[in-house]
């Protein structure tokens, strides 16, 4: 279910005093093998689905992040994990898809290597203020949210955004093997929040399941690392 909230952050004064808003979008789990809304219909092969939604999201410049090594769930390398995050960012700034679609998408993004700051997102799944700092990172979150994307805007432009993944109530895997059970793609999940950090809406789970931003993902997939026509149509006309 996609949430959004307006709050008014703050910065020091000297940079602007424009006020910072924050806005935040959550992702689900999803049960296998499928979820009731799928069962009940076939969404449209990910090629064939051209629907997408904005957030709002727009970044002017590169976005440069770092990542929260020391929050990497046990189990998990930490340089496999970093992997698997830049993987997922340059899904989305590369439009990575397997329907032929060229990339026309000018989105920049950089990792900067790991850091020692924080995500701003608290565990009871609410934005915090904002620092400057666009982090990525695992942690606690309310049990039913798997991964949450905040960003804060000003004057209609993006100057911030951290996601942070549930570590606390969900498996991670950094490369998903034939045996998964029960565990998530980082890469997998991370493309769709980058998604939401770059400007992409969720799309109906139902009727657009197979999309990159439909908000449920199951146990031991990976179909969201590999962007669909939506999803791709959405970062052209953001970017």
């Amino acid at each position: 279910m996609a949430l959004a909230m307006g709050a008014p952050g703050s910065i020091p004064a000297a940079v602007d005093r424009a006020p910072l808003v924050a806005h935040r979008f959550v992702v689900m789990a999803g049960s296998a093998p499928a979820t009731a809304a799928q069962a009940a219909g076939s969404p449209p092969a990910p090629c064939r689905d051209a629907a997408y939604k904005l957030n709002g999201s727009h970044w002017k410049g590169t976005l440069r992040w770092r990542f929260r090594a020391s929050s990497t769930p046990a189990g998990v390398g930490k340089t496999a994990a970093a992997s698997a995050l830049n993987r997922a960012a340059t899904n989305i700034v590369t439009g990575r898809n397997s329907c032929g679609l060229a990339d026309k998408i000018s989105a920049t993004e950089h990792y900067l290597g790991r850091t020692t700051a924080r995500t701003n997102i608290d565990d009871s799944s609410s934005c915090g203020k904002p620092d400057g700092k666009n982090v990525v990172g695992f942690g606690k979150l309310q049990a039913l949210d798997m991964g949450i994307t905040c960003w804060w805007t000003r004057g209609g432009q993006t100057v911030e955004a951290d996601i942070k993944l549930n570590q606390a109530a969900y498996r991670w895997v950094a490369k998903l093997g034939p045996t998964c059970l029960g565990a998530w793609s980082i890469e997998g999940m991370a493309t769709h929040e980058f998604g939401h950090a770059f400007g992409l809406d969720h799309v109906g789970e139902g009727v657009h399941g197979n999309l990159t931003m439909s908000p449920l993902i199951l146990p031991c997939q990976n179909a969201e690392t590999t962007l669909g026509l939506g999803d791709v149509r959405g970062l052209r006309a953001e970017y």
